[in-house]
This record gives C-alpha cells, structure tokens and sequence, in this order.
C-alpha cells in the first residue's frame, strides 16, 4: 500500500504490491517475501516430472500447513488476497523460470509473490500477514517438488540469491531503488536450509526482509518478514519456521 497525505495508493513491483510511506517525501517500502537455498543440483535442468516415488501432497493439502492467524500476534492481518493455493491438480509442467540466468528483478520477485508458480513444483500454498502498522509484511510459502527436483531447485535459487549480492531493484513505473542481497547460514531444521538479509534503501529509508527457505524432503518452506530498519516487529521468525516445519515434516 501506499501511504501519501491519507490517501492509500496500489502500486507493484512485478506481482508483489510494494508500499509507499508519507515521510516527507514519499518514500518507496518494500513489502517483500523471502527466501534462498543453498545446496547441489541432484538432478538436470528441466524442471519436474511426474512420478510415483510418493505419494505428492496437493495445494489444499499445503494449505492446511501453513500457519494462521492463530499462530502468528494477534495484531497481524492476513492479506486482503487471503492465503493461494495450486487446488487438487497437480502440475508436471518446467519450471518457466531459469534460475542460473534470470535477472535480478525476476529472482527477488519468485521469493516475495503471494500465489507463486511456475518453478517446477507439483503443488504449492502460500499466505501473508501485515503488522498494523501496514509497513511491513510475514509472508509464508510452501512448495512441493518431484523426486529431487527440491534440492536442484534450493540450489539454483541459492546460487542466484548470491549472485544478486548488489543490484538496482525497479518497479513498475520504472522507478528504481539500491538493493543488497546477503545469504547467511540457515535454522537447523529440515534437510537444508539457507537464511537471507535483504535490503532495499528507497529514499532515505531503509526495508529490511529476513527470511530463509528450509528443504524438507520434496517440499521447500520459505518464510520472511520485512520491516523498515529500526521498525520493532513481534514476529519471531525462528519460532514460527519451527512451527512450519514440524508440520510440513508429517506430508513425507
């Protein structure tokens, strides 16, 4: 959301609204989601297949993983777009993203969309919460992969979460803002898991996400919660990456 002199304004920045804050001039917040990986492709490029090594969880069944509002602060608002899921179906199709070449718009993008698809996955679920402030955002996705394609995938992500260290975030206005990507060691929870700082300084301000994407298994959890520097914040992302993973641990 944009706040500017009362009046609450929708702009984007790829699927993602970013928000805007009235402090003198307007300043541009990001509103982003998170997440990263960090391992070795087991399997080649071309994204998933189907297959019959388990018995792969759908969206409705990812849904019902993924926390509520009741355990996150009571303050919290879920988003206006209410939590998205890919429904009974599973997909078989590629991944129509390719990691080791996008730009880093496009990879920033894949980790803060409410309703992601198209990365491969058999079936996915997503949420988001704002604090009541509105400056800010928790943002919680959950993604099931074929066979191994969920390390190739945390890898791939990974590797180009890395290789965005620095880079010139744009909207779609073509405004454009100074970002910084800073990959750090993951919770101790599932198979793998990588941890990420993002930071975008939008006039004279600064956001801040940090987040982390956890493989369990076929499945990859990513969770986030951006806030602007020196914003105090009740969610404690450890915690609820703990809650998240103890139930994705029972879908394997």
């Amino acid at each position: 959301m944009v706040h500017r002199t009362g009046q609450v304004v929708r702009r984007w920045i790829g699927g993602r609204a970013i928000a805007s804050i009235g402090v003198g001039a307007a300043v541009l917040a990001l509103g982003l989601s998170a997440c990263s990986g960090s391992s070795t492709a087991s399997t080649s490029e071309g994204g998933s297949a189907a297959s019959t090594a388990h018995d792969v969880p759908d969206g409705t069944r990812l849904k019902a993983m993924l926390l509520t509002s009741a355990d996150i602060p009571h303050d919290f608002t879920e988003e206006s777009i209410g939590a998205q899921n890919s429904g009974t179906s599973l997909s078989a199709a590629a991944a129509t993203v390719n990691l080791d070449t996008a730009d880093c718009n496009t990879v920033l993008n894949l980790i803060n969309t409410v309703g992601q698809n198209g990365l491969g996955e058999a079936s996915y679920a997503s949420d988001a919460f704002t604090p009541p402030s509105g400056l800010g955002e928790f943002d919680e996705t959950l993604l099931e992969f074929y066979d191994a394609y969920a390390t190739t995938f945390t890898g791939k992500l990974g590797a180009a979460l890395t290789r965005c260290s620095s880079f010139q975030a744009s909207d779609a206005s073509g405004a454009t803002q100074s970002a910084t990507v800073k990959v750090v060691p993951g919770p101790k929870l599932g198979d793998e898991s990588v941890g990420f700082t993002v930071t975008v300084a939008i006039g004279g301000q600064t956001m801040v996400m940090n987040g982390a994407a956890v493989r369990i298994g076929t499945a990859v959890m990513v969770v986030d919660n951006s806030l602007l520097q020196g914003q105090a914040t009740e969610i404690d992302l450890p915690k609820l990456a703990g809650i998240l993973a103890q139930r994705v641990r029972t879908l394997h």
